[in-house]
């Protein structure tokens, strides 16, 4: 069998309960770099246990099975950049960006959440499934209901997509970056690096045990950590969280302005 990631398939299935779990339970026998996509997701997942709820025909929700990935954050980094690439040639007048670690973002708004999981057997990590939701064809009425601000490509542009093409479009994106990670893992790393815009920001982070951090974000560690400096000029480093962005925190004008290309 070639497990090359240029010859992996990619499988659409009508209704699945998450791509991710799917994924999960046939990774033995599906190719390396293999993506899944779903017309319809009844039961998505986020990160930190949270519903991915998407209308039919509204979002795309895809997997990729990621089998030679030197550590396990890496995957989410692969299919996070192949999302961001896609958002940003459908609309490219948005100022999108990662907020740490994986989630994209249009300004203020959540437009995509990636969630990667590693798949264990007989104690051992196997791989990673890794997968990205991405809001598509949802109207400002349908993302009015969700309890944090979000938008999608309709919104942002004024027009309703085709799903299928779009499953095709970032199918071939997720490859190409798998393609390039396995030659030089460091290019990618770096890509992720760059689009973490909010560096140099004040952000609020919320911790798995409930407490919470308000400081700078000054760096990603090599790691992947949110370096972050509080207040009083205390520094920690973080490999989970909830990164919440305050508007009173960050001037958008601003740092749009600022990660302009020059021209």
């Amino acid at each position: 069998m070639d497990e090359s990631p240029e010859k992996s398939p990619l499988i659409v299935l009508d209704e699945v309960d998450s791509t991710n779990t799917w994924a999960m339970r046939n990774f033995e026998t599906l190719v390396d770099g293999t993506v899944i996509a779903a017309v319809f997701q009844s039961a998505g997942r986020g990160r930190l246990g949270r519903k991915w709820q998407t209308l039919p025909g509204t979002a795309l929700t895809v997997s990729a099975v990621f089998k030679n990935v030197e550590k396990p954050f890496h995957a989410g980094i692969i299919i996070g950049l192949a999302g961001l690439e896609l958002i940003r040639e459908y609309a490219p007048a948005a100022f999108s960006f990662f907020k740490w670690p994986n989630d994209i973002y249009i300004r203020e708004c959540k437009i995509s959440g990636v969630l990667s999981e590693g798949v264990l057997r007989g104690g051992c990590l196997r791989g990673v499934v890794s997968g990205i939701g991405i809001n598509v064809n949802q109207s400002s009425d349908d993302l009015a209901v969700l309890e944090n601000p979000a938008t999608s490509l309709s919104v942002l542009v004024g027009k309703k997509f085709f799903l299928e093409k779009l499953r095709f479009e970032l199918a071939e994106k997720i490859k190409k970056y798998y393609i390039i990670y396995q030659s030089n893992s460091g290019t990618v790393l770096e890509l992720w690096r760059d689009e973490n815009r909010l560096i140099g920001e004040n952000l609020v982070l919320n911790m798995p045990d409930g407490s919470v951090r308000q400081g700078c974000f000054t760096a990603i560690g090599a790691n992947g950590e949110m370096c972050l400096r509080s207040s009083d000029g205390e520094n920690f480093r973080f490999d989970c969280g909830d990164v919440k962005i305050d508007t009173s925190l960050i001037d958008f004008n601003l740092l749009e302005n600022k990660c302009k290309p020059k021209q």
